[in-house]
């Protein structure tokens, strides 16, 4: 079958095996991956705050509670 390598994930698919390009030798990395990929996350979320994103966020909280403010249905 053509194309196995690229589909299976051979190591020898697209770079010889006398290459190596693994950051840390983990069989999973995403043991390593996601907890940072959440940490830079939340960094990323915290450092980018606007106050005024914070009220609209409020506004748009009472009408989803609510429906205050809401349209009326349209007709079909």
């Amino acid at each position: 079958m053509s194309g196995k390598g690229v589909i299976d994930g051979v190591n020898q698919s697209l770079l010889p095996a006398s290459i190596d390009i693994s950051w840390f030798p983990l069989e999973n990395p995403g043991i390593v991956s996601i907890p940072l990929g959440f940490l830079f996350g939340f960094l990323g979320t915290m450092s980018a705050r606007e106050p005024a994103a914070e009220d609209r966020f409020t506004e748009l909280e009472v009408r989803a509670l609510t429906g205050a403010g809401s349209e009326k249905a349209i007709q079909h």
